[in-house]
């Protein structure tokens, strides 16, 4: 769990927490992403393109059952399948379509709110051939809902970290040659007074390309860019 948190990066971390999940209740495969109520899921990839979970986010998400029950309610759950399939879990098209096929055979999956419209999920999955999970396996991953819950949190934290960092790479084209020269320095720490001395020019004009700088990149301040990881050109 510590490992996890000091990940960089979403993929990072999914990868430090699922080889630990997996350990801690014998799974096959850990799984870990996020639900939208706007009707959206996203699968987050640990050792690369996986074309199950591009499936799963592109068009079957909506019939999993656990997706179902976060659509039905607002409050956090940790449950097995046993608890939603109510038996008839092989005759669904989710399961001849998506389940069978991908070789799974039981799982244990958590979802927890986030925020209004985002929940993280946690999928402890086992293959054909494995037993299913029992109810020490529930209770071990009960307990450590809390801390699955701060990692998924994090998760989401380094999720809209990237997205803003793409965001303002897109729009880095509206800044000017000066502009960009002003920015990449702020990155490097700079402040208004040593890029006035840098590019010797007044610590008023310098202001006044900074106040621009954020303008265009829809960020407040200098503590924003340096967290956004954007990457000014030095021309």
């Amino acid at each position: 769990m510590a490992a996890a948190a000091l990940a960089a990066t979403p993929e990072d971390l999914s990868a430090r927490f699922s080889a630990a999940a997996r350990v801690l209740l014998g799974s096959d495969r850990v799984y870990v992403g996020f639900y939208r109520r706007d009707i959206t899921s996203l699968t987050i990839d640990d050792a690369g393109p996986d074309r199950w979970n591009r499936d799963y986010d592109a068009r079957v998400y909506r019939q999993d059952p656990f997706f179902q029950r976060f659509a039905s309610t607002r409050r956090d759950f940790l449950l097995p399948l046993s608890a939603l399939s109510q038996g008839d879990f092989e005759r669904t098209p989710y399961y001849r379509e998506f389940y069978g096929p991908s070789g799974s055979f039981d799982e244990i999956t958590g979802v927890f709110n986030l925020d209004g419209l985002t929940a993280g999920y946690v999928t402890f999955l086992r293959r054909d051939g494995a037993p299913r999970f029992c109810e020490h396996d529930l209770a071990v991953a009960g307990a450590a809902c809390s801390a699955t819950k701060l990692i998924l949190q994090r998760l989401l934290h380094l999720c809209r970290l990237r997205d803003k960092a793409s965001a303002i790479e897109a729009t880095g084209s509206q800044l000017s040659a000066r502009e960009r020269q002003i920015a990449r320095l702020l990155i490097e720490g700079g402040s208004a007074k040593t890029i006035s001395r840098n590019l010797s020019i007044s610590p008023g004009t310098v202001r006044n390309h900074i106040k621009q700088v954020y303008r265009k990149l829809g960020v407040h301040s200098q503590v924003e860019l340096l967290a956004a990881g954007w990457k000014a050109s030095p021309n």
